[in-house]
């Protein structure tokens, strides 16, 4: 069962099974303020099978030293530590900057490409990384993770988290525009322990594809279209 229907419950579909409940509604914009919006997400939590095996796409930002603090990381542990004491069986998967179809509009990915097209400036932090991951791997996580009897939280990404700045830098030369960034002090880079899903997806076959130039060339490519 699939609980949501946005950028990664759309992707799941393919392995979609009564067995499994696949937890993807919820709060997806990491500057969220509004109570509302976090205690409609728990409440939903609560609906959910206790006695089903329960997967949850959490987030690795819960590391970031400069993240600790807000409601959205401070909302995310609180669902983390719900789904430990009220379900047995669960699966919590912490992602990295997904990149696909769809989702919140003020997402990296989508928020760079409708800033490009229209010529609108953006802020970034000199020194802050992300990891990035192609939705399309998400089924074949899930299922790397279940088939070995993967239990508990871990870390997804494979370790390579290129500077936000040369990500920007690079959709801009992908669509052919002149940066127009503001550069400011922020955030150090962080560190996140991938080994666990690292070893577990070698084992089963997943990787991503390319580069992190690669990605996002794809990226842009697949959905400039609905910017541009």
């Amino acid at each position: 069962m699939i609980i949501g229907n946005g950028l990664l419950a759309n992707s799941l579909r393919s392995i979609d099974r009564e067995t499994l409940t696949l937890f993807c509604s919820g709060v997806s914009n990491s500057e969220e303020k509004n109570t509302e919006a976090f205690e409609r997400e728990f409440s939903l939590l609560c609906e959910q099978d206790k006695n089903s095996l329960l997967c949850y796409f959490s987030t690795v930002s819960i590391f970031n030293p400069s993240k600790q603090s807000t409601p959205y990381i401070q909302h995310k542990l609180n669902m983390e530590l719900q789904i430990q004491s009220r379900f047995p069986e669960h699966v919590i998967v912490r992602l990295p900057n997904m990149m696909g179809e769809g989702g919140n509009g003020t997402n990296l990915f989508p928020y760079f490409l409708r800033s490009i097209a229209e010529g609108n400036a953006v802020t970034i932090f000199d020194n802050t990384h992300r990891e990035l991951m192609e939705v399309q791997l998400l089924p074949g996580i899930v299922n790397a993770l279940i088939d070995a009897g993967f239990r508990g939280c871990i870390n997804a990404g494979f370790g390579h988290a290129p500077k936000v700045m040369d990500i920007y830098l690079h959709m801009c030369s992908l669509l052919e525009a002149a940066p127009n960034m503001k550069i400011e002090k922020g955030e150090d880079a962080y560190e996140v322990d991938y080994s666990d899903f690292t070893t577990l997806m070698k084992n089963a076959g997943v990787a991503p594809a390319g580069t992190w130039q690669d990605r996002v060339q794809r990226y842009v490519n697949l959905y400039r279209s609905q910017f541009v």
